[in-house]
């Protein structure tokens, strides 16, 4: 019998390692790297690599109608690629296989074919609580233009759907419902043939999002019975760029087509057009040739490995995840469903998931950090997102033991970012005459940073400015002082006191309040003009803010500098 202290001997880790080169490069110092983000994307076996390259070399052209050598070679390709996806999931029949852009589409175009075709005021459409964005928003949509209600299966403390609440929630009303297989964001695998089954007895079709499931089991759509399946090719190791929907023959018959265009047709005049049949009514213009063939080769490698191997492997994986992370003193699991997939989610002690994220990215390790595209179950949960680890079926233990290790690094920085912080908090700045000018804390600042040669060094001080910078008294934590455009929450209070601006401000997030710390410390009772007449931006370049952050947080530095802007052009005029 497996323990956690064994592996699966059949299952040859390293030569499916070895498959992958992306996996054996080294980052910052000659670290090397330790993936951890399959979840939001998986790295591409050199099989997949090398069809794309033969692709683009020999065989590019467009598909279908083509006379010439190269049309029928990738028409051919693209065809064959579109059975061999049909195979890997099982489908009655290669034409019930649409290819779209992602889940995301697959999804949007279930919401508006089916939506418009079947659904009406007063109707029902039934989602979960841990749904994805891509599984709430298009829905939204649908029942604002048709005055139709979103019902929403609850979820419990463990992560799990609660299927009492789910029957009550079916109705005469409900037309459709829709649910992730497993949960991008706590792992959960959902009693798929069980909501199946409760809805079929009504008579309702079920959808299911399977972009975090088909890499990780078999999936067999005619066994589950579900009405439509979706699924996004980076994610099981194939091309970006490239989805597939898979919908019962009768159903997709039945819809109206999604979006119009070349290849859809069947006959166009001024007077109307005809369509053509499954699967090209949904397919208009020139599709992702090379992401269909790129995806067929991704999933032949997993029919080679075996899906039911590839499972038992991830099983014991996450078992031993779950087993050392809980080893380490303050963190959090979140997530803790019975059946789960390959999804550690958790929150170290009280720090903010991207000051986490960013210091184990600094040790090598990749991880995902945030809301995930979940907003609604982070709140639920009561917090501002996690960190989350995923795993594919090239990790390794050694890989969770470096996230652990990196883990108490992680607590050993922040703890000591903390405490010199602290030593050096200042009180809130009382107003006073004599202020130094911008240029002179600027240049100040600026001295500051150039004491340290490395940016993680400059980082950790930033952070530190931020840990010494006065509470935000929470009377000003309102909606109205929060700074939209950040990924963390950010408030800026701002007042005038003799004719000059004070600035008070506090985030959740370490990196970030530092950042706002920064402006506060260089512009705090300055006049309104002086402060619109400063380019913060060439200020922050100067301190080299922008090699400290990521993109998306570099957003959210351009959030807090309009934000500052706008306070003191309103102040100047007022």
């Amino acid at each position: 019998m497996q323990t956690l202290e064994t592996q699966t001997t059949a299952f040859d880790i390293d030569r499916i390692r070895a498959d992958f080169p992306a996996l054996h490069q080294t980052i910052y110092d000659g670290r090397p790297l330790v993936y951890l983000d399959n979840a939001a994307s998986a790295q591409k076996p050199q099989a997949v690599i090398d069809r794309l390259t033969r692709y683009y070399t020999w065989e590019h052209s467009n598909v279908h109608r083509g006379v010439h050598l190269l049309s029928q070679r990738a028409t051919d390709a693209y065809e064959a690629a579109r059975a061999r996806i049909a195979r890997f999931i099982n489908a009655a029949h290669a034409h019930e296989i649409i290819y779209t852009r992602g889940t995301s589409e697959s999804i949007n175009l279930v919401a508006t074919s089916f939506g418009h075709s079947r659904i009406g005021a007063g109707d029902e459409v039934v989602i979960s609580a841990m749904e994805h964005h891509s599984n709430i928003v298009p829905w939204q949509m649908v029942c604002q233009e048709k005055g139709a209600r979103l019902r929403v299966i609850p979820v419990n403390d463990r992560g799990e759907l609660r299927l009492d609440a789910y029957d009550d929630l079916l109705n005469d009303r409900t037309k459709i419902v829709a649910l992730v297989h497993v949960s991008n964001s706590l792992g959960t695998v959902n009693p798929v043939r069980r909501v199946i089954e409760a809805a079929h007895a009504r008579g309702i079709p079920v959808l299911l999002d399977g972009a975090q499931a088909v890499q990780h089991m078999p999936v067999d759509v005619q066994a589950l019975d579900c009405d439509f399946y979706c699924f996004s090719g980076h994610k099981i190791f194939g091309p970006t760029g490239i989805g597939i929907l898979y919908g019962k023959e009768a159903l997709l018959n039945a819809l109206p087509p999604y979006q119009g265009g070349g290849d859809m047709i069947e006959t166009v005049s001024f007077a109307g057009t005809t369509y053509d049949g499954l699967p090209h009514k949904f397919e208009a213009g020139t599709p992702h040739i090379a992401g269909a063939v790129g995806l067929a080769v991704a999933l032949e490698y997993l029919d080679e490995i075996g899906l039911d191997a590839i499972a038992a492997y991830e099983h014991d994986l996450l078992a031993y995840a779950h087993e050392r992370l809980q080893t380490i003193d303050g963190l959090r699991l979140i997530g803790t469903a019975a059946e789960k997939a390959s999804v550690a989610s958790f929150l170290l002690e009280d720090a903010n998931p991207y000051d986490t994220g960013k210091i184990l990215d600094e040790l090598g390790i990749a991880v995902r950090t945030g809301h995930h595209c979940t907003m609604p179950l982070m709140n639920q949960f009561g917090i501002p997102g996690t960190v989350r680890a995923s795993f594919a079926l090239y990790n390794t233990r050694d890989d969770v033991d470096a996230l652990v290790e990196g883990l108490h690094t992680v607590r050993r920085r922040l703890g000591t970012i903390r405490q010199r912080g602290r030593a050096n908090a200042q009180p809130a700045a009382a107003p006073v005459d004599d202020v130094p000018s911008i240029a002179e804390r600027r240049q100040e600042i600026v001295e500051e940073f150039d004491l340290f040669d490395d940016v993680n060094d400059k980082r950790d001080y930033l952070m530190e400015l931020g840990e010494a910078m006065p509470d935000l008294d929470d009377a000003y934590r309102t909606e109205q002082n929060r700074i939209h455009g950040c990924l963390s929450m950010v408030w800026l209070h701002t007042e005038a006191r003799h004719g000059r601006v004070y600035f008070q401000a506090d985030s959740n997030a370490m990196i970030t309040k530092g950042m706002i710390a920064l402006l506060v410390r260089l512009l705090n009772g300055q006049p309104p003009e002086a402060i619109l007449a400063e380019d913060l931006d060439a200020f922050m370049a100067d301190v080299d803010i922008p090699h400290m952050i990521s993109a998306q947080r570099k957003n959210g530095l351009g959030a807090m500098i309009k934000r500052v802007k706008l306070d003191a052009l309103a102040l100047a005029h007022s």
